[in-house]
């Protein structure tokens, strides 16, 4: 009699095993799934922008020859070395500084190995906007 039970209470235990893993611990399986497909929607999306940058620096290096060059350090919080940061990633005017996007531009200085903030950048590329539509 007791080795049927404890055979019973085995054979319990296995399919409580079985179903658990087969329904709970397959969720956070599928959760990891989701967010790797979607890090790697965001790391296509960054590689398009990269490439339409990219695009876009060979176009704006060309207009650059003909146009003027802005005083950036006009814009409230863009100071000496955020000027020398733009200057060396090819930016050097407030039309360049609006069409770019955040966040390749954000990436693109922060590897000249200043610590710049989003929210900061954001608010110069919109005063630069501004700039851009009076000139």
């Amino acid at each position: 009699m007791n080795i049927l039970v404890f055979l019973a209470g085995v054979s319990v235990g296995w399919a409580a095993d079985k179903l658990y893993n087969s329904y709970v611990a397959k969720k956070p399986q599928v959760d990891e799934e989701k967010d790797i497909a979607v890090e790697n929607v965001k790391k296509e999306k960054t590689k398009v922008e990269k490439e339409s940058l990219t695009e876009k620096e060979s176009l704006t290096e060309k207009e650059s020859l003909e146009e003027t060059h802005d005083d950036l350090s006009q814009l409230k919080g863009v100071g000496p070395k955020l000027s020398e940061a733009l200057a060396a990633i090819g930016i050097y005017n407030f039309k360049q500084l609006s069409e770019s996007p955040v966040d390749i531009l954000l990436e693109r200085l922060r590897e000249t190995g200043g610590r710049f903030s989003r929210p900061v950048i954001s608010a110069i590329m919109e005063q630069a906007k501004q700039a851009a539509e009076v000139t």
